[in-house]
């Protein structure tokens, strides 16, 4: 009887087992790690549309210029449509169901770039505080 062949995928299988149970914990930490970073930017994004789209209403600066090369609109157009190509709701819930490590990776390096959006503009939304108070 020959049983090399059931000895083997009993090994595969076992191997399989042992590397999940090893790697299945530091997985986990790190999606909720990313997950988290992903809803910060995404409320972040949220926050400075709102601010943006209440500037613009209130004071009629749809047109008005925030850089020399940028107009208020721009910026909340810009703003929407990152958002939602990289922090929307539909690509959280993906990234949520997600079973590959291999993703987290990529995405951690989109968040970041969209952190890095974020920051240029809370910097030029700075402007907008200085300008209702006075």
């Amino acid at each position: 009887m020959n049983l090399i062949p059931e000895l083997t995928i009993a090994a595969l299988l076992l191997v399989g087992l042992i590397v999940y149970f090893f790697t299945a914990p530091r997985y986990r930490k790190k999606k909720l790690r990313l997950l988290s970073k992903y809803r910060r930017a995404r409320s972040k994004s949220l926050s400075y549309q709102d601010k943006l789209k209440t500037y613009i209403l209130k004071h009629d600066a749809q047109n008005e210029m925030i850089t020399p090369e940028m107009t208020y609109g721009q910026l909340l157009k810009e703003l929407q449509k990152h958002h939602s190509a990289y922090l929307s709701e539909k690509r959280y819930k993906r990234l949520r169901r997600n079973p590959i490590l291999m993703g987290i990776a990529k995405n951690e390096k989109v968040i970041e770039e969209q952190e890095k959006r974020l920051k240029q503009t809370e910097e030029k939304i700075v402007v907008l505080k200085q300008k209702s108070a006075v």
